[in-house]
């Protein structure tokens, strides 16, 4: 059976991932901390497994590569594990930095490193980068310095692992109605002493299509790179944002 590995399973992207995989047909193998894992699988179709996985821990990364490759042929893999912080650079909160970096950009070489000898010829690995991957945000650095990385990662390996047959790209998602942005929001409304709502509407009117992306939108363009209907298309980052690039 064809088998989907999905990283931060647990957050609104990952999730929604999870649940766009098991209704295209794949049996979902999900990674998370906190039991987020078994939740974001409960009900779905086709078997799922869920893991304990920190994306931080090389050797759980590696147990998740050898669970997915005795459930099946791994043909996708999708990193959503993600932390958010906002903070200016001569106020930098160290701590929260690290694990910013930690997270989002070293777990997803972690991942990468685990899930090379298992990702069948044919398959697809997919990071969830962001806009703030391709331009820079006030109060953002760190987590701008981490999605620009994935999208570098992204386009390093699909010249590496081209020879084999594995497609890798990166989806760049603006503003996405998850709990994620509700924290951004309420450290925006912080910084600013104006009230989480007008962030949030400021959030909302951020693209052209004005409005938020939905977390479902982004997870059927991750489970579609998965198909050989894109076996054409590799080392692209495509941009989920309700014309949020564009105004």
């Amino acid at each position: 059976m064809r088998v989907a590995a999905i990283l931060g399973a647990g957050g609104g992207i990952g999730a929604a991932c999870a649940r766009a995989a098991a209704e295209a047909g794949w049996r979902v193998v999900a990674g998370d901390i906190g039991g987020a894992a078994e939740r974001a699988v409960g009900g779905l179709a086709h078997d799922p497994l869920a893991l304990e996985a920190d994306v931080t821990d090389e050797a759980a990364m590696g147990r998740l590569a050898a669970t997915a490759a005795e459930a099946g042929e791994v043909g996708l893999l999708i990193y959503a594990a993600g932390v958010v912080g906002t903070m200016a650079v001569d106020r930098m909160d160290w701590t929260l930095h690290r694990r910013i970096m930690a997270v989002n950009l070293e777990g997803a070489f972690l991942a990468a490193a685990a899930f090379a000898p298992v990702l069948r010829p044919g398959g697809a690995a997919v990071f969830l980068s962001s806009v703030a991957g391709r331009r820079g945000e006030a109060r953002a650095s760190s987590y701008c310095a981490s999605k620009f990385g994935l999208i570098g990662l992204a386009e390093s390996l699909a010249a590496e692992w081209a020879p084999r047959g594995v497609r890798v790209c990166a989806v760049a998602p603006g503003n996405v109605d998850t709990p994620m942005l509700a924290r951004v929001a309420r450290d925006i409304a912080a910084a600013e002493g104006v009230t989480e709502e007008a962030v949030r509407e400021r959030l909302r009117r951020a693209g052209a299509a004005r409005r938020l992306v939905r977390p479902e939108e982004v997870a059927a363009v991750c489970v579609a790179l998965g198909s050989p209907d894109f076996g054409a298309v590799t080392g692209a980052t495509i941009t989920v944002d309700a014309g949020a690039m564009v105004g």
